[in-house]
C-alpha cells in the first residue's frame, strides 16, 4: 500500500517510515532539504517530496492511505493552544479526500491526559471532529506524553484508559499507527493508548 506519511520527519514519523517498510508498505513523506531527504529514504521511505519544490498536494497524489502525525508534539498537552494549526490540518485532510484516499490514521495532539477544557484550547480538537464527518474510513489515536525511549511493543488500549503510566515511547506509537492502518477492529473509531503489557496486535484485536 501507497502510504503518505505527514510528519514523516517528526520523531514519531522516523518509526512510522520503518515500520512501513519492514512491513512491505510504500512510504512516501516530506523534507525541507535535500540531506534531510536522504536520511528519511535510509529510515524506509520509498520517495520524498521536498517542500520547497513541491506542496503536499503532489506528495499525498497516488497515495491510499495517510498517517497524520504532524502536529501531534511531543510538546503538545496541556494548555498548549498555539502548537496546533487545526487550519491547516483540515485543508491537508480536504486534499486527501479530493485526491479519493480512502484511509486515515491520525495521531491526535489532543492528549488523553489532559483536562476537558485544555482538550478544546486552540480549536486542537477540530480536525477529530472534521475526520469522524468525513467519507475516511478513519482511526483516532490519543495518547498520554511521548518519549524517545526504546520501544517494547506492548501497549494497554482502549476507549478510554487510565494513563497511569504516564508516558510512552515514540517507537511503540508509530507501531500502533501502522498496525492501524490494516486493522479493522480499529476503522471508523477513536481510542486511547499508553504504555502497558499487551502485545500491540492483540491490544488493538481487543478494542
Amino acid at each position: 500500500m501507497k502510504v503518505f506519511v505527514f510528519g514523516g520527519s517528526e520523531a514519531v514519523g522516523e518509526h512510522v517510515l520503518k515500520a512501513l517498510d519492514a512491513k512491505g508498505h510504500e512510504a512516501v513523506t516530506m523534507a525541507e532539504a535535500e540531506n534531510r531527504a536522504e536520511e528519511l529514504k535510509m529510515l524506509g521511505a520509498v520517495e520524498v517530496v521536498i517542500s520547497k519544490d513541491e506542496g503536499f498536494e503532489r506528495a499525498i497524489t497516488g497515495a491510499s492511505a495517510v498517517i497524520y502525525i504532524a502536529g501531534a508534539s511531543p510538546g503538545a498537552g496541556e494548555n498548549q493552544a498555539t502548537l496546533v494549526d487545526h487550519d491547516a490540518v483540515i485543508d491537508a485532510l480536504e486534499e486527501a479526500q479530493q485526491q479519493k484516499v480512502e484511509r486515515i490514521v491520525y495521531l491526535s495532539p489532543v492528549r488523553m491526559d489532559e483536562s476537558q477544557e485544555s482538550k478544546k484550547t486552540g480549536g486542537k480538537h477540530k480536525p477529530e471532529e472534521w475526520i469522524t464527518k468525513s467519507r475516511f474510513t478513519y482511526t483516532i489515536v490519543r495518547t498520554t506524553k511521548t518519549v524517545s525511549k526504546p520501544g517494547n511493543g506492548s501497549i494497554k488500549a482502549g476507549e478510554t484508559v487510565d494513563a497511569d503510566s504516564g508516558e510512552v515511547p515514540y517507537e511503540d506509537v508509530a507501531a500502533v499507527l501502522v498496525e492501524a492502518l490494516g486493522n479493522e477492529n480499529t476503522f471508523n473509531r477513536a481510542f486511547e493508548m499508553t504504555a502497558g503489557e499487551t502485545a500491540i496486535k492483540d491490544a488493538l484485536d481487543a478494542l
